[in-house]
């Protein structure tokens, strides 16, 4: 069986398929991921044969250009940052959103319409029998249909196919048009037939007409390895921080984070940060004490942590709750808010708007999700309901079916817990 995945240039929103291809990949299957360029090198450090054959949207420059628009309109606090630059700006009047954003949004669909252009290209030679896409790459789903093979969604966990709620709804999947270029009616995720879900049971998510694929979600964060401190017995508890790349998009302070580091600090805890180090400079001055670890995949730190504070990601909250570890998610967007709120609705996790949150409220829900025992037995619950899922594994032989028949029923999928 060939299996096309296409990813985008976003390693978040792709990084959660990579534990299925490696089982599709491990049964026997020929496994193919369509990504960008600048994704190509990442891909293959995951193991996977790597196709650049997509084009990558600035998807940082585009969040930004959508904070200004929001900052004029009134609708976000604060002053925003350039969205060329990601500087700060000193006034709304230095940068020209009302006619920049038109220009940038044109130039974004030129880039998406080359890019279907080039997953249509390569799935036409390769004429793969089953496509994957992640959450922004659903270049798969026209590969799928122009190829007459099933396709299956594949978010990360936390997002369903049927969203109504803002930031997280994508409402029209197909701004560019690619899809009546081909033919085909515009897409949205109300299309998808398949979806393949990592969300805990404990969690729901609105999946339309959907069938819900369960999954386990297994964390990968990228390549990596432990080093000797890391594995040392210790004293003292260790908080996890970890700021990913859409939160060093949206602002270069963020004073609720310093003050749940301040504050896990004083109640003698040591953190370690794991960040860029283009971010980590962004951040200015840290604290004393504070242990600084450049792209080190949260997975291999949480196993070694008590509690974690983040940026509200569905990757970081999924691989939080396969660890078992009490969260603090600081979200910066409409889209992080709805996820950390799943999670928090579980009892596992406290969730605070990072831009609307004051340091004492930050210092007093660092301290709880460090200290309070009420959180970690919810985390040993929510982790327990994770590995309820079935494994990547067990995934294989109805993706087998499915590519066989072009169809898959609930009865044909593994039950929970069983595996």
């Amino acid at each position: 069986m060939r299996v096309l995945f296409t990813a985008s240039d976003w390693r978040g929103h792709y990084y959660c398929m990579v534990p299925l291809a490696w089982a599709l990949q491990a049964a026997g299957h020929e496994v193919r991921v369509a990504c960008p360029p600048t994704q190509a090198a990442h891909v293959g450090r995951a193991g996977l044969t790597a196709v650049p054959v997509l084009e990558a949207v600035d998807m940082t420059t585009m969040g930004r250009m959508f904070r200004y628009l929001e900052a004029v309109a009134g609708t976000r606090p604060g002053l925003p940052l350039h969205p060329y630059t990601g500087r700060p700006v000193r006034s709304l009047d230095e940068f020209d959103v009302a006619t920049e954003a038109p220009r940038f949004q044109e130039s974004a669909h030129d880039s998406i319409r080359r890019s279907y252009d080039g997953a249509v290209a390569f799935g036409r030679r390769w004429r793969p029998d089953l496509v994957v896409h992640d959450l922004t790459a659903p270049e798969g789903a026209l590969v799928a249909q122009l190829t007459g093979c099933p396709a299956v969604y594949h978010p990360p966990g936390l997002f369903g196919t049927a969203e109504t709620q803002p930031g997280i709804d994508l409402g029209d999947g197909d701004p560019s048009a690619s899809f009546p270029r081909y033919g085909r009616p515009r897409w949205h995720t109300g299309h998808v037939a398949y979806a393949v879900d990592a969300s805990p049971a404990t969690v729901s998510v609105p999946m339309g007409s959907a069938l819900r694929i369960p999954l386990r979600y297994v964390p990968y964060n990228g390549p990596g390895h432990l080093p000797g401190w890391l594995l040392r017995e210790r004293a003292r508890p260790r908080v996890c921080v970890l700021v990913g790349t859409s939160a060093a998009a949206e602002a270069t302070e963020i004073p609720p984070l310093r003050a749940a580091i301040e504050a896990v600090l004083e109640e003698g805890a040591e953190v370690v940060l794991t960040t860029t180090e283009q971010q980590r400079r962004a951040l200015g001055p840290l604290p004393p004490g504070v242990r600084t670890l450049e792209d080190f995949p949260l997975s291999l730190l949480l196993e070694q942590s008590d509690a974690v504070v983040h940026h509200g990601s569905a990757n970081a909250l999924m691989t939080a709750a396969a660890a078992g570890v009490p969260q603090l998610a600081l979200p910066f967007t409409d889209e992080q808010s709805v996820v950390s709120e799943r999670i928090a609705a579980t009892g596992a996790a406290l969730s605070l708007p990072a831009l609307r949150t004051g340091p004492a409220e930050a210092r007093r829900a660092a301290v709880e999700v460090l200290a309070g025992p009420r959180l970690r037995a919810a985390a040993g619950e929510l982790r327990a309901a994770v590995a309820a899922q079935p494994a990547p594994a067990e995934l294989v032989a109805p993706l087998e079916l499915l590519a066989r028949t072009g169809h898959l029923d609930a009865a044909d999928l593994p039950v929970a817990g069983h595996s």
